[in-house]
């Protein structure tokens, strides 16, 4: 009998506490043993982008796993160069949301629909194709049956914040208790190979 795999140490690190809740349960999503020692919010990209070399320069004692927004940027091959990454060590693994983490739970119409208090119809079916997806959420969520959550999720009138005070605890619950991976991959192509890669990312020895 073979022996058990000996869990992966792991630092990830990712720009808002919202994505660090999204790429813990995917690395528990792809069934693959592995700990994590440390969790960093960067609060930003762009303070992501400024410690990268650090981040790097650590990857070679401890694997880590990085996770940012595509935002504005023309593709994730772009993005990776524009921050240096043409080439990624064998122990880092740089991972992109097209466009926007929010954009991978849209991706999950149903569960997200049932969550938010709305119809199912009014999630996009195309999330990744979404100019600014958090904006879309915060408006579907604008509509919804359930006015606790909305007064959580959605900004108060002529806030200068796009967000509600709960945000990112309520879309964490979501995460952590009903968000679908395998169903949202089928409409998130960066989600699905941000799975993919993990899965043989965590697999090697």
């Amino acid at each position: 009998m073979a022996a058990p795999s000996l869990p992966v140490d792991l630092v990830i690190v990712a720009e808002d506490v919202l994505s660090l809740t999204v790429l813990v349960r995917i690395l528990q999503f792809t069934g693959r043993p592995h700990r994590i020692l440390q969790e960093i919010n960067a609060r930003g990209c762009g303070n992501m982008r400024r410690d990268l070399a650090r981040y790097r320069n650590a990857s070679h004692v401890i694997r880590h796993v990085l996770l940012v927004d595509l935002d504005q940027a023309g593709c994730a091959p772009l993005l990776r160069r524009e921050w240096g990454l043409a080439s990624v060590p064998d122990r880092l693994q740089f991972r992109v949301a097209v466009r926007e983490t929010e954009a991978w739970l849209l991706a999950d119409r149903q569960s997200f629909a049932a969550f938010a208090g709305i119809d199912a119809k009014k999630v996009p079916a195309q999330p990744e194709a979404l100019d600014n997806p958090k904006q879309t959420l915060v408006n579907a969520v604008r509509a919804s049956r359930n006015r606790r959550l909305a007064a959580e999720l959605v900004p108060p009138r002529g806030s200068v914040v796009p967000i509600g005070p709960l945000y990112n605890e309520r879309l964490g619950d979501f995460v952590r208790t009903s968000w679908n991976i395998e169903a949202a991959c089928a409409a998130a192509p960066s989600l699905r190979r941000t799975v993919d890669r993990l899965q043989r990312f965590l697999a090697v020895g």
